[in-house]
Order: structure tokens, then C-alpha cells, then sequence
């Protein structure tokens, strides 16, 4: 039952976002191919980049165990790249925004994480990482199949298997 509620949410984000990129998909192209789809994608996975460092810092100076600290600094180092990869795309003459900040949901796990040490820390960070992940790559998909401009689609399909390896390597993190 646990695991139905987490599944059963994405579910429901990602079936309220279809209708939203079919009507991106109407909407005028820019120069570089891409739709305002493409413009959301381009902003939602900055934003998730930031997040991704930003919790794997605080993991890296509150984690107790050596694998969790190891993982955390794969995050750093992979969604550092990933950004600045990002970054290079971000042409296009209606341009793309990109975020300087975590996301919402991010900040608000990073203040309750602020409050752990240890092993409890471990555990919250690994869960942390998990649905994260798995939110990423639902998004990373949805651009891959439904992207407008080829060059965020092949950054998308090219990442995509990073970050599966990411989510099975955060399900692999002590949680006991």
C-alpha cells in the first residue's frame, strides 16, 4: 500500500500534464523547433538539476554512511553536468528560462533534512532521492516521445539512461 500512493500521484501529475502538451503542441514553434513544452522542460529539469545538488551537499556533511556519501557525490558531479549541458541549449529566439532555484517540494525536503544526522538522515535522503528520480524520469521520457526541438529531445534521450541508473542506485541506499 505504501508504494501505491507515491505511484498512483505520479500517475495522476503526469495525466494532468498530457492535456497541457497537446495544447503546447499547437502553439507556435520558435526557431530552434521547440514548443512551450519544450520551454517547461527545459525549466522543470534545471530546476531539478539544482535540487539534486543542493540535497547531495547536505548529504555529503550529514550523512553517516560511506555508500550514501559516494551516491551523493554522483549526484553532485552528474547533475552539475547535466546542467551545464542545459545550459547549451537554452538557445532559441523565444529562449528558455532557466531556474535558479530547487523546487518547491525540493526546499521543503532540504529544510526537513537540515534537521537529521545519521542513520535517520540516510534513510530520509534515500526516499529523498527515489522520488525524485522517479519524477525525473517520467518527465525525461515524456520530452523524449513528445519533444518539439530535436536538440532537448536528444538531450533527453541521451540522459534518460543516467538517470535510471540513478533511481536503481538510490533504491540500492541503507534505509534500515
Amino acid at each position: 500500500m505504501a508504494f501505491r500512493l507515491p505511484r498512483l500521484l505520479l500517475a495522476a501529475s503526469l495525466a494532468a500534464t498530457l492535456p497541457l502538451t497537446a495544447f503546447a503542441q499547437a502553439q507556435e514553434k520558435d526557431s530552434q523547433g521547440g514548443t512551450p513544452t519544450d520551454a517547461a522542460f527545459y525549466q522543470n529539469a534545471t530546476a531539478a538539476n539544482i535540487s539534486e545538488v543542493q540535497l547531495s551537499q547536505l548529504a555529503l556533511k550529514q550523512a553517516s554512511s560511506a555508500k550514501v556519501k559516494q551516491f551523493a557525490q554522483k549526484m553532485v558531479d552528474d547533475h552539475t553536468k547535466a546542467n551545464e549541458t542545459l545550459e547549451g541549449l537554452r538557445n532559441g529566439d523565444k529562449g528558455y528560462s532557466t531556474a535558479t532555484e530547487p523546487t518547491p517540494d525540493a526546499s521543503k525536503d532540504m529544510d526537513a533534512l537540515k534537521l537529521l544526522n545519521g542513520k535517520e538522515f540516510d534513510r530520509q535522503y534515500a526516499k529523498t532521492m527515489v522520488a525524485g528520480h522517479e519524477k525525473a524520469v517520467a518527465m525525461f521520457e515524456v520530452e523524449a516521445e513528445k519533444g518539439s526541438n530535436p536538440a532537448m529531445k536528444d538531450f533527453a534521450n541521451k540522459t534518460l539512461p543516467t538517470i535510471r541508473q540513478h533511481l536503481k542506485m538510490a533504491k540500492a541506499l541503507p534505509t534500515k
